[in-house]
């Protein structure tokens, strides 16, 4: 076996970044543990730029490249000679085990390692000697940049023995260099989504008739979007680890311009000493800004049974695929629905873990849980064949790989999930979701664009969505009436609607009239007017809807959502403050009025009048439970209370 020397010393951030920098135009990989569970995932990273060998997976075997002087020399070593001589590809040669015979050339160590992306169809190692094609890019390197668990950054560098260790990666490469941006970059035609809104969700009802007349537990589907960019995408990814760390962060650059990059809430596998962990991840809810809502989203995530059965059917599905590589009796469930709050989501994770029996290794893991049921379904072989019927286009890198296997047998495994693969100017981004008999196709379609926010935003792209938000209540006016009708909050609206980024006077002469507490209505105008909790309640009263009393409900919370009427729509549903002694039966709306915006079951918690410029909201926005879009929703009923324009 060869025993490579190696030397470490300390990096600082400066090299980190400039090396980073590099994968825009060189091959080579970063595959970071950003963030995640402490104690699940493991906080490190390893970074290649400039790798020495590249090993190239097919469905009948694998090629290997020399890129690097360091990389001849390696591949002249009478051990890597002989293995070099027996790899070829033909039929009933498997790639997978050429890599286990390439690492096996070396003594064991944790920084002699092959890193890579295998795309979805790397399930099909399963079958050596197939015509799958292209199964992804695995590197290995002379100089790893790499950091523990502190966050600490060390440089890394492999030498033979015998020979000169270089202080510095080396700047000469033996691989051509990728073509330039222009070159790659496709301008025929404008990238086109594969479905238009409301499309993604018929083919889940379509998929749920599926999952009732065949022999599916569970099933997964994904629908690409395609953007053209601007932005580099090295600068993109930094951007997403900035503002979206996560249990599998990643960037390849393959080597014939693709570059693919991401943020995965899934760290599929761990192997360390032969312990071989997997982390299910199930159910996404949107992250709400501040404590309050972050505690919403979760428990909203907690409380969704479909996501709970999702989760479990996943983890007894790895369970099965892990069991015959695992001692009889090791596979334990040790964490069940754990939370992870990440920037933008948070999502509940499974930790499964089992001791490897003899003759199973790491490798084994990566092909038995390739395709996993999280990315496919249950049973895997009848989800495959429904994808392929369902799904508009292939899959790519979406439910692939990204892997890191070292010669002493550990290894990590993330799965390929809220990724880009960009080829020239166009990013395409793919989102899924597993699906159950009783899933809501509205709410599956509403998740697939909630997990594209992250990259959008990467690349900038919803820089103009989110000024246009902003420009949605230009017409605020400078001062507002509040009337006080005994309202046991009266202060804290005051204070709202003095600060908080409102920043109003109040003023009896000015245009629109807020109204809070129910004591006395006869003062209150019937036109221009805004009202809050139990005063918009008894005003809808005085309107002819049917209002009754009701069990006091305080300092409860909704989840809220605005409608097409709404002149300020938020991306999301939203938690709204309840305080209420009374309750609004609304099964119609009434001639003139139009619902804003309704709460879990339908019903309407803000509704407005356009010919008397009136609006009742049944929640109170300036409470602390509720989120920022709550106030965002009373700054556009203040603006349409104010108009005095004649209609």
């Amino acid at each position: 076996m060869i025993g490579l020397r190696v030397q470490r010393s300390a990096a600082t951030l400066a090299e980190v970044d400039a090396a980073l920098a590099r994968l825009e135009t060189e091959a080579g990989i970063y595959f970071g543990v950003d963030a995640g569970i402490a104690g699940l995932h493991p906080l490190q990273a390893t970074l290649l730029v400039e790798p020495a060998l590249a090993l190239r997976l097919y469905g009948d075997g694998l090629e290997v490249e020399a890129l690097t002087v360091f990389g001849q020399d390696l591949l002249a070593q009478p051990g890597l000679a002989r293995w070099r001589a027996q790899t070829v590809r033909g039929p009933q040669v498997s790639g997978i085990t050429a890599l286990r015979a390439f690492l096996a050339c070396f003594d064991p160590s944790a920084d002699v390692l092959l890193l890579g992306a295998l795309p979805f169809a790397a399930h099909r190692l399963t079958e050596p000697g197939n015509d799958a094609g292209a199964l992804g890019v695995l590197f290995f390197g002379q100089h790893l940049l790499r950091r523990d668990g502190a966050g600490d950054w060390q440089h890394v560098a492999l030498s033979l023995p015998g020979s000169l260790l270089p202080a510095s990666p080396p700047t000469a490469s033996l691989a051509a260099p990728i073509a330039s941006r222009s070159a790659l970059d496709p301008v025929a035609a404008e990238p086109r989504d594969d479905f238009p809104v409301g499309a993604y969700a018929d083919m889940v009802r379509r998929a749920l008739e599926c999952l009732r007349a065949r022999p599916l537990v569970s099933l997964t589907l994904s629908q690409s979007y395609r953007r053209r960019v601007q932005l580099p995408a090295v600068t993109a990814f930094g951007r997403l680890r900035e503002a979206n760390p996560a249990p599998a962060s990643f960037f390849v650059n393959d080597g014939s311009g693709l570059r693919l990059f991401g943020a995965s809430p899934d760290l599929q596998l761990v192997v360390t000493n032969r312990i071989v962990q997997t982390l299910p991840v199930c159910g996404t809810v949107a992250r709400r800004p501040g404590a309050i809502g972050e505690a919403e989203s979760l428990r909203e995530l907690l409380n969704e049974e479909v996501d709970a059965a999702s989760l479990a059917v996943c983890t007894d599905a790895l369970r099965n695929d892990l069991a015959p590589l695992c001692a009889p009796g090791s596979l334990r469930l040790l964490d069940r629905r754990r939370p992870m709050s990440l920037a933008t989501v948070v999502h509940a994770v499974d930790r499964l873990e089992g001791r490897l029996r003899d003759g199973a290794d790491a490798w084994d893991a990566i092909v038995a849980t390739a395709a996993s049921v999280m990315v496919t379904g249950t049973p895997r072989a009848e989800a495959l064949r429904a994808i392929d019927e369902l799904e508009a286009s292939p899959r790519g890198w979406y439910g692939g790989l990204v892997v890191q296997v070292a010669s002493n047998g550990d290894a990590l495994a993330g799965t390929i999930l809220r990724a880009a693969a960009v080829r020239g100017s166009v990013a395409e981004v793919r989102t899924g979701g597993d699906l159950m008999a009783d899933s809501s196709p509205e709410r599956e379609e509403q998740e697939s664009r909630l997990k594209t926010l992250s990259l959008w935003r990467a690349f900038g792209l919803e820089a103009a969505a989110a000024q246009a938000a902003a420009q949605q209540d230009i017409a605020l006016p400078v001062a507002v009436h509040l009337v006080d009708a005994g309202d046991p909050f009266g202060h804290a609206m005051r204070d709202c609607l003095l600060g908080l980024g409102l920043g109003l006077d109040l003023a009896p002469q000015a245009p629109c009239c807020l109204l809070v507490g129910a004591n006395d209505l006869a003062a209150c105008p019937e036109q221009h007017l805004v009202a809050v909790g139990d005063a918009a309640l008894r005003l809808l009263g005085a309107s002819g809807w049917t209002v009754l009393p009701d069990r006091p409900e305080h300092g409860r919370t909704l989840l809220c959502s605005t409608t097409a009427a709404a002149p300020w729509r938020s991306d999301g549903p939203f938690a709204a403050a309840r305080y209420a002694s009374a309750v609004l039966q609304a099964d119609d709306l009434k001639a003139g009025w139009q619902a804003w915006a309704l709460d879990e079951q339908g019903q309407p918690v803000a509704l407005a009048h356009a010919g008397r410029r009136v609006v009742c909201l049944l929640f109170r926005p300036d409470s602390l439970l509720s989120s920022p879009q709550a106030l965002q929703l009373l700054r556009a009923a203040l603006a349409f209370a104010a108009v005095t324009e004649q209609l």
